[in-house]
């Protein structure tokens, strides 16, 4: 049970009063996860796709320095899982990250087929090197707008599937459940103010992150977390709250948004020096600049 201080809904209702919209499967979030977990039920049913934004807007339109994948012969998913669970510092489900380093090739073929072009050299893929890889695994595309492209490719399928509507400016508030069964979710339109209970079969949150809690992120505005703090007031276990991950490296200026320095930029040489123009990294791990991200993050901030 939830504690008394937190109330169950963020807003007061009754159900029979207010308009009601149904469907088979409903999604929340228009990023990589709720894209392509759209496509992938959109021959088992009808689809919602609510989005608290417009479509493309989310953190994986800013995600830059590509996608780690074993491929080719020198590579492996043995030596892709070695590394992930080295720079897990052991705190990685090894299922999972076997999961993640077998099915990896397969699912980035998949959105190869869906549309998404990689960027290639002489018609091969081109890999880079980034921090905690042993290989270069990182495949990305237009250089680093890696993410922007996958949105593209992904968005343009979905917009074009009949059985998936897309419901843009939709801000989902709460978990509509009876017992521990999920039957939707209350949601304000921004577009007319309205409070609408969009009610499916299956119902799945996709929301992203809470970047937007810290002063410092490069996340993009509508990270804010609520998709997590409704799926806890729901009654919905949640985990691992605590790993937020801080990328090492952004470009600050007082007066324009802060923005990622992709990984890429360490991984084809780049140098991290202090204050004084002093390189510092070999100081504190012997992979340097291309040591794991906590540790570049940690040593920045020492």
């Amino acid at each position: 049970m939830l504690p008394q201080m937190f109330p169950r809904y963020l807003i007061n209702f009754d159900l029979t009063r207010i308009k009601k919209i149904y469907t088979d499967f409903l999604i929340v979030g228009s990023g990589i996860a709720g894209l392509y977990t759209s496509l992938k039920l959109c021959d088992k049913g009808e689809i919602i796709l609510l989005t608290k934004g417009n479509l493309k807007e989310s953190s994986t339109e800013h995600a830059q320095g590509g996608i780690a994948v074993a491929l080719g012969d020198k590579d492996s998913p043995r030596l892709h899982m070695e590394d992930t669970l080295k720079a897990g510092a052991n705190f990685c489900d090894p299922e999972a990250v076997e999961v993640l380093v077998t099915e990896g090739p397969k699912c980035v073929e998949e959105l190869i087929e869906l549309g998404t072009e990689f960027d290639k050299i002489e018609g091969k893929y081109k890999t880079t090197l980034e921090a905690a890889h042993q290989k270069p695994r990182i495949l990305h595309a237009r250089g680093d707008a890696t993410g922007a492209e996958i949105e593209r490719s992904l968005s343009e399928k979905v917009i074009n599937e009949n059985k998936i509507k897309i419901r843009e400016n939709i801000l989902v508030t709460d978990i509509l459940a009876e017992h521990t069964t999920c039957y939707g979710l209350l949601a304000l339109d921004n577009n007319t103010n309205e409070i609408i209970a969009y009610l499916a079969k299956s119902t799945i949150l996709a929301s992203g992150g809470a970047g937007q809690l810290f002063s410092n992120t490069t996340n993009p505005d509508v990270t804010t977390g609520d998709g997590i703090a409704m799926a806890y007031r729901g009654g919905v276990k949640v985990t691992d709250l605590e790993f937020f991950q801080f990328h090492p490296t952004a470009l600050y200026h007082q007066e324009s948004p802060k923005f990622l320095i992709s990984e890429a930029v360490r991984g084809e040489g780049a140098i991290l020096k202090n204050i004084k123009g002093e390189p510092f990294m070999h100081s504190y791990h012997p992979l340097a600049e291309l040591a794991p991200r906590d540790i570049v993050a940690r040593a920045i901030t020492e």
